[in-house]
């Protein structure tokens, strides 16, 4: 147990919050009210409302109910593997580096040109509000699919990327918005490649790092 809270202290202090916050919006056993997805909840609408913090706070929490101990159990899994095969500091700025980008990609390259080029679509996906945890959970389960050996790293690439295409093709699930889903998909379909590509470029960093060290 030891060894495994010393491997894995961002996991577990990533699962932790994720229960606090549960804890506080009831949604380990109910849905996310409105209320708190608008306090909480990300729209591309809040960057320019300098409403930076909802970057973070949207991670952190979930739709409730099955939504929270399915986001659980991918953390627990897709974190805590790269965390275990990439170490905790890459794992960690994976999940909030990744994270980050896809929401800014999002809302700089798709949402915001929308809506200045004006009609209703643009309007609506600048002020489509969305929660949780599962672009960083996808980004840390393409490092873990990079740390695998020899061909395996591209099977899972392949394989699970092929997954994500199929699921961006399905309906709505009930009571799921078509337009939130959408972005969802789309997040997890930057997040996973960008996870996996991220060992490659953190790697070529790290042999510049000793390459001029030994210059110097």
């Amino acid at each position: 147990m030891l060894k495994v809270i010393r491997r894995l202290p961002f996991t577990l202090i990533l699962l932790a919050i994720l229960g606090l916050v549960a804890l506080l919006t009831e949604t380990h056993n109910a849905a996310l009210s409105e209320a708190w997805l608008t306090r909480l909840g990300f729209a591309p609408n809040d960057l320019w409302l300098l409403r930076f913090e909802r970057l973070v706070t949207s991670a952190v929490v979930t739709y409730g109910g099955k939504v929270f101990w399915e986001a659980l159990f991918m953390i627990l899994l897709s974190v805590g593997l790269a965390e275990w095969l990439a170490g905790t500091r890459r794992a960690a700025l994976t999940f909030w580096g990744v994270h980050l980008l896809v929401l800014l990609i999002e809302s700089l390259l798709l949402a915001i040109p929308l809506r200045l080029w004006g009609g209703v679509t643009g309007e609506a996906i600048s002020l489509a509000r969305d929660v949780g945890p599962s672009a960083g959970y996808f980004a840390c389960l393409g490092l873990a699919c990079a740390c695998l050996p020899g061909r395996w790293r591209w099977i899972s690439l392949v394989l699970i990327l092929g997954g994500l295409v199929f699921a961006f093709f399905l309906p709505p699930g009930q009571g799921e918005a078509e337009l939130v889903k959408i972005l969802a998909d789309i997040a997890h379909l930057l997040a996973f490649p960008l996870g996996w590509l991220s060992l490659g470029i953190r790697t070529r960093a790290d042999k510049d790092h000793r390459g001029k060290r030994r210059i110097f």
